[in-house]
């Protein structure tokens, strides 16, 4: 009877490889949803989608996917900067400090200068945007396109490459 007992308790690699991998695939998804994230103690980003899909790895949240009319606006001490993104998907990779936008992007620095593509790569730590495919650039009044961009998270400097739009001449005042 002995014998029995110790043939029946066996620790296979295999059995316990199986039991201490991961599953892969969302963690979680959420409905009408609201995040707020801290980039400081006075600076914050207020998310808002119809669907948040959470992805984890190991136990650590690798990606969050927003989808459906999602808009993220940036506030300062919980009041609204003028900074604020919009699309119909947020990809917001969590270890690469990254986000990804697509489908009808819109990014808006106050009432005088916006972005629209289709899709753009944004760098949290460095700040800048970028994307390769169409971008319209509204920068007071002056509104330039082109294929590929690179700019500065608040839009105070980009880059256009293949530009192609309209200026406004500019005449001298005389005295």
């Amino acid at each position: 009877m002995l014998g029995v007992v110790v043939a029946s308790c066996r620790n296979d690699a295999q059995d316990v490889k199986k039991i201490r991998s991961v599953a892969k695939g969302p963690s979680s998804i959420q409905y009408g949803i609201t995040v707020v994230y801290s980039d400081t103690s006075t600076v914050q980003w207020r998310l808002k989608a119809r669907e948040l899909e959470e992805v984890r790895t190991g136990g650590q949240t690798e990606r969050e996917v927003f989808r459906g009319e999602v808009s993220a606006v940036q506030l300062l001490q919980g009041k609204p900067t003028g900074r604020s993104l919009t699309a119909d998907q947020i990809v917001r990779d969590v270890r690469k400090q990254k986000w990804f936008l697509t489908g009808g992007v819109a990014v808006r620095q106050g009432a005088r200068k916006s972005l629209r593509t289709e899709s753009l790569e944004w760098d949290r730590s460095s700040g800048k945007i970028l994307g390769s495919q169409w971008v319209e650039i509204n920068d007071e009044g002056q509104t330039l396109s082109g294929t590929g961009f690179e700019a500065m998270e608040d839009l105070s400097v980009y880059t256009i490459f293949e530009v192609s739009g309209q200026f406004d001449e500019q005449t001298p005042k005389n005295p």
